[in-house]
């Protein structure tokens, strides 16, 4: 699963702008009053506007082994998000390392290294090292009705977890995340998991799709 096209929405457009330009140095490819948009490797990502918006999770590749790297350079620009005293978490199952830290809206967001994807000989880190979107939180009030939809009409398994609190659901190159919203945060902070409504599309085993958070 490739997503390609993820969009969601902010209720500071000015503040969510400079942090993703300014900040973390991604170019801009539109820019309006009420939505701008810029290309995190093959991810082309909007933001639009809305009022009532609420948090997301959205978790993003990079080279294997260069979550150090990925660290250093986020330190020089944002608060890393810990687990305890931990910076760089371990995900052994998952054969995977993350750094998580936050934007202005409070989105939880996510570098992570995957061992056996994107390998690099490269010794730095920089905004181009982020080479797109691996995963997207989906806060529901019961996790299994949209499974079987994402089974049903795009073919995407469990990757890891159940149908009670937490559920991955994709393949090592792109995930949903869904959660029960009443008894699930979202790590490893302890903020609430929010109903928050996204777009995607993406590929999936040679066929292109779209799905909604509101599809369900």
């Amino acid at each position: 699963m490739k997503i390609e096209y993820l969009e969601i929405y902010t209720s500071a457009i000015k503040e969510q702008l400079n942090f993703y330009r300014d900040v973390l140095g991604f170019s801009i490819t539109k820019n309006s009053e009420n939505n701008f948009r810029f290309s995190a490797g093959f991810t082309e990502i909007c933001f639009q506007f809305k009022k009532d918006a609420k948090p997301y999770h959205i978790a993003f590749h990079i080279p294997a082994h260069k979550e150090d790297l990925a660290l250093n350079w986020l330190k020089e620009r944002v608060v890393i998000e810990k687990n305890d005293t931990e910076e760089i978490i371990d995900f052994k199952n998952w054969k995977a390392k993350s750094v998580y830290f936050k934007d202005p809206d409070d989105n939880i967001l996510e570098l992570i290294s995957r061992r056996d994807l994107y390998p690099s000989q490269k010794k730095y880190f920089n905004v181009n090292s982020i080479l797109g979107v691996s995963e997207i939180g989906l806060a529901v009030e019961i996790i299994e009705p949209y499974y079987t939809y994402l089974h049903r009409q795009f073919g995407l398994g469990i990757y890891d977890g159940n149908l009670d609190r937490f559920c991955a659901i994709g393949d090592d190159e792109g995930l949903i995340i869904a959660v029960n919203r009443h008894n699930r945060d979202w790590f490893p902070t302890n903020q609430t998991a929010f109903a928050a409504d996204f777009k995607i599309n993406f590929t999936h085993q040679g066929s292109e799709f779209s799905f909604t958070s509101k599809d369900v």
